[in-house]
């Protein structure tokens, strides 16, 4: 025992250290498994009655890069028909890219119409629905519209800004909501993820999944169907 500690010095001293240790586990918790969530607002009631009508909007992510958008419709108990709703995302944040140049710049569409999910991207200024994301899914259930994609298929990007409309054609003139209003800017989303999780696969990693299914002794590498 060094001079001047008593035991009871030590056992204070010993409880200081892991108390410390585990304060810095605390602080470090919420990056070992990194995940957010954001709720936008707008405001209900401010469109055509007969236009679905977009409110509270929540955006979250999990740790594998797993995006999902839940939208409030709190008018449409189901989605008619007529009803589309489109989420536009703009992934590079430049307006000159994309679709929309110079207002909106979207590079990826997440789209409803009526009980048919669609997933868009914009090629050379126009845009494309015949390629569906795998990890596009949607859902209508509680007046809430679910809209999911990971990340990897957002151009991987890590922050992104998006913008909904809704829209009813029933009458001879659209009805239509839009979420944030236009003339305000767009909404803005960070996704927190493990870099692993978002990362595509490099070449290096391709030829390794690839060898590994190679059969021994074998010259040719037998394709995996």
């Amino acid at each position: 025992m060094r001079a001047g500690l008593t035991g009871g010095d030590l056992r204070y001293s010993r409880w200081v250290v892991v108390f410390a240790a585990a304060a810095c586990l605390l602080l470090l918790a919420p990056f070992a498994g990194a995940s957010n969530s954001s709720l936008f607002a707008d405001a209900a009631a401010d469109a055509p009655a007969a236009a679905p009508d977009l409110t509270d909007v929540q955006v979250s992510n999990d740790d594998a890069g797993n995006v999902a958008f839940r939208i409030s419709i709190p008018n449409r108990s189901a989605l008619g028909d007529t009803d589309l709703v489109a989420l536009l995302i703009d992934a590079d944040a430049k307006l000159g890219t994309g679709c929309g140049r110079g207002v909106l710049g979207a590079e990826y569409a997440l789209d409803v119409l009526a009980d048919r999910y669609l997933f868009g991207r914009c090629i050379r200024g126009q845009w494309s629905f015949t390629k569906r994301a795998a990890s596009f899914s949607g859902a209508f259930a509680g007046s809430t519209l679910t809209l999911k994609a990971n990340r990897r298929d957002l151009g991987a990007a890590k922050r992104f800004t998006f913008r909904i409309g809704a829209a009813s054609t029933t009458s001879s003139d659209a009805a239509y909501d839009f979420a944030p209003d236009t003339g305000t800017a767009a909404w803005s989303y960070e996704v927190i993820a493990p870099q692993d999780a978002v990362k595509k696969p490099t070449l290096k990693a391709k030829r390794a999944v690839k060898k590994k299914h190679c059969k021994p002794r074998v010259r040719r590498c037998v394709k995996r169907r």
